[in-house]
């Protein structure tokens, strides 16, 4: 499996992800494998672990920036997560020696080899958990929020790419999609603020058009309009003209 250092970063960000790493903290904590429970205060444990986590995250990451670094200077070249988890941990395992040392004023034999190997294994078995099946299943969700934009319209997201056109009456909007229409409170110019010049365009002042193939541009009693696919007529104000036909020129029919 490879991915990029942002694709990790968003797929860890998830609620589920994040969960996921919780579960594993507190079975850590509740387990207590290094057995150091009976030398250090019982609030140390609660406390470190999420510091461990931070410290054995951010070396990760380190890890995956290297490994990403040297793939690119070396195309073929892979390095696996063991080794990566491996790097992270050693620090990691440091860490946690001198803290417990320094906590039960040296009185608990802490074993790094041991603590080493132990971590080690335990950690690559829950990463490959995580890998299995729960990092395929978040990543494809993030994908897909990521490559599909929305806009907020009366508190609710709406689906951009499925918007046809929008059009206000007094305080609403009426919103048009390909297989239905909405009516929702809002402000046409707070939906269009959301927008970029490849979205669509805002004809009139009581008019958003989405960007489509199938708008054409017609005259109709000496003014212009934008005949749309589902055959809706949209007046364009005469103060607009020429940066419709602009629009029209650049994102609907650029070769013409």
């Amino acid at each position: 499996m490879s991915f990029s250092l942002s694709t990790y970063l968003s797929v860890l960000s998830h609620r589920r992800a994040l969960l996921f790493v919780l579960l594993c903290m507190l079975t850590f904590v509740a387990s207590d494998p290094s057995g150091s429970r009976a030398h250090v205060p019982s609030w140390f444990s609660i406390v470190f672990w999420p510091i461990l986590f931070t410290v054995y995250l951010g070396h990760y990451l380190l890890g995956l920036w290297v490994a990403a670094s040297l793939s690119k200077a070396v195309p073929h070249l892979r390095i696996p997560s063991p080794v990566i988890g491996l790097f992270a941990l050693l620090p990691t395992i440091m860490l946690c020696k001198t803290a417990v040392q320094f906590m039960s004023n040296g009185t608990f034999p802490y074993n790094f080899e041991g603590q080493l190997v132990f971590y080690f294994v335990s950690i690559q078995a829950l990463e490959t958990v995580y890998y299995r099946f729960i990092f395929p299943e978040l990543r494809k969700e993030t994908k897909a929020e990521t490559t599909t934009r929305h806009l907020v319209v009366g508190g609710e997201k709406v689906e951009l790419d499925k918007l046809l056109h929008i059009e206000a009456r007094e305080h609403h909007v009426h919103l048009t999609f390909d297989n239905a229409k909405s009516l929702a409170r809002a402000r046409l110019r707070d939906i269009v603020a959301q927008t970029k010049a490849e979205d669509g365009l805002q004809p009139h002042r009581s008019w958003w058009v989405a960007r489509d193939p199938a708008i054409r541009a017609e005259r109709k009693e000496g003014r212009l309009i934008l005949r749309l696919r589902d055959d809706t007529e949209v007046p364009v104000a005469r103060t607009r003209v020429d940066d419709v036909l602009n629009w029209l020129e650049n994102h609907i029919h650029p070769a013409q």
